[in-house]
């Protein structure tokens, strides 16, 4: 779920207890949004993630690295100038607002004490990271919002940092004092709203996905509006809001992180949420927002990658395809080498004539039954026999178009038959082994083969290798005929992935190939004449 106000509050209290006092030593921006504090603890490094990206704010610690830019941002430099060495004094929170601020004292070149802030703002689209001085001016902020972006508040450098516009909403402490009257938390001008949207807009923090989960276990259609909810609705809701606000304000909580149940994270919450297939229990918020990113980062890298990868092979079928085309054509017309070879035959058959237009003769066609009169164009500058031995030429030609066209179709085919394959493998990878294992594949074929000095270039032997196409498609077809050797080996240093394996119920061991490379190697190495062999049809 996105971090809300609620959440943000009770994961500020948190990073207060376990990084006040502690040394600011390191400031990264590995990205435009995301800013990495390396903070000394006395049990440690802490790695302090601060994301302002719109789709995903967020603010906690961390154990995952990430790759930093040979040149720092700018305002990457602006606080490794300010916050470098800096002591933590505190992290507060607003009221409950989405809003976390790092307040530090460090010592400038005059060893003057200064007192600074850094404030980060974790509000979908409006997110933001800045830099106020003591005096509460901005030194700078990760995003620079001036009166053509805002009219109601401006976040540039100079200006007097202010909030963000409150909301009239009543606090949990407030929410906890009706509830306890046994009076629904819901402000009068929301009581004619659905539940779900009558809690969210009367409490302060709270979120979408803390609103349903509240009506799901008071067990309420959270479309029926606040109004109509009868005696026993009334009391449920109120009960279970009772039990979550005590947990708010007394500040017991079980942090958790839920996933799918094909392992896919779905949310994270300070709180137990129903409806999901696994559930676990963290230590901290910091904790269980970690888990959860991580797992879906690594589910949101591997899906560029599979879409990398696929780009690559949709390309190259495309290309293939386009080829084919070419080649098919090129057949159809080879296939018309027979025709000249006959024209060529008649005129040797008439050379005897002399035509009365030096451009065209008509003849007798006498392999006709019975025999008719055709015209045959003649070049101007040549006699019939020389006219007969141009035909002949080209039927020759003709004929030696068609017979490379058909072994160019033939690798065309085979080729386009194998990156489907590849594409069918690409599509169900479902790990990061999966794709380096079909990228290894790719990598593979297009390493050019070690050629013998006493090898000759002939077009029917070494197909693909002659000069119609261009170097791409040539390595296209070159990869296919390699595609199609059963017995070839993953070369390279790498150590080759292993093959997947899994185990039934009833014991049998399953072996699995990540890529044609495995799969010729299971198919013809290593199982038995005993075995059972599936193929999935992509």
């Amino acid at each position: 779920m996105a971090l809300d106000g609620i959440t943000t509050a009770l994961l500020t209290d948190e990073l207060d207890r376990e990084l006040r006092g502690a040394r600011i030593d390191k400031v990264f921006q590995p990205d435009r949004y995301t800013f990495i504090l390396h903070i000394r603890t006395n049990d440690g490094i802490r790695k302090l993630l601060i994301s302002v990206n719109p789709s995903a704010p967020r603010l906690n610690i961390t154990s995952s690295s990430r790759e930093n830019p040979m040149m720092p941002p700018s305002f990457c430099m602006l606080l490794r100038k300010y916050l470098s060495g800096a002591r933590i004094v505190s992290v507060t929170n607003p009221g409950y607002e989405r809003i976390a601020e790092i307040t530090v004292t460090n010592t400038d070149e005059l060893h003057d004490t200064k007192q600074m802030r850094l404030i980060a703002e974790l509000m979908g689209r409006y997110s933001n990271l800045i830099l106020v001085n003591g005096s509460g001016r901005i030194l700078d902020s990760a995003i620079h919002v001036d009166y053509s972006v805002s009219r109601v508040r401006e976040v540039m450098p100079a200006r007097i940092y202010e909030y963000p516009p409150s909301q009239d909403k009543m606090t949990p402490e407030q929410a906890l004092k009706l509830v306890n009257d046994n009076k629904l938390p819901v402000s009068p001008d929301e009581i004619a709203r659905p539940v779900e949207k009558a809690l969210l807009n009367s409490i302060l923090g709270m979120s979408p996905a803390l609103a349903r989960q509240l009506c799901i276990r008071a067990d309420l259609d959270d479309r029926q509006a606040a109004r109509e909810l009868d005696g026993d609705s009334s009391s449920r809701l109120i009960k279970e809001t009772k039990e979550l606000l005590e947990q708010i304000v007394n500040r017991n909580y079980t942090p958790c992180a839920f996933f799918t149940e094909e392992g896919f994270a779905a949310d994270f919450a300070p709180f137990t949420f129903a409806g999901f297939a696994k559930t676990i229990k963290t230590r901290d918020i910091s904790e269980a927002i970690d888990l959860y990113y991580a797992k879906k980062d690594m589910f949101i890298d591997l899906d560029n990658k599979k879409k990398r990868l696929l780009t690559i092979i949709d390309n190259a079928l495309n290309h293939l395809t386009h080829k084919a085309a070419i080649h098919e054509k090129d057949y159809e017309d080879g296939l018309k080498a027979d025709e000249f070879k006959h024209l060529a035959d008649l005129l040797l058959s008439y050379s005897y004539m002399t035509p009365e237009d030096p451009s065209f003769i008509t003849v007798s066609d006498y392999y006709q039954d019975p025999p008719k009169d055709i015209d045959i164009k003649l070049d101007p500058s040549l006699g019939l026999s020389d006219n007969a031995q141009e035909y002949y030429k080209r039927f020759r030609k003709a004929k030696r178009r068609a017979e490379l066209a058909k072994g160019y179709l033939d690798d065309d085919h085979m080729a386009i038959d194998y990156f489907r394959s590849l594409k069918a493998l690409a599509s169900s990878a479902s790990c990061e082994e999966d794709i380096r294992a079909i990228t290894a594949e790719l990598n593979s074929l297009s390493k050019p083969k070690e050629k013998k000095n006493t090898e000759k270039h002939d077009p029917n032997t070494n197909v693909g290798k002659a000069k119609s196409g261009n170097k791409s498609s040539r390595a296209m077809r070159e990869a296919a005929r390699r595609a199609g050797e059963k017995t070839r080996r993953s070369k390279g240093n790498e150590k080759p992935l292993p093959l997947r394996q899994y185990t039934t119920r009833d014991g049998y061991n399953i072996l699995c190939g990540r890529n044609n490379i495995q799969n010729d190697e299971l198919t013809f190495r290593i199982a038995s004449k005993d075995d059972w062999w599936f193929h999935i049809k992509g």
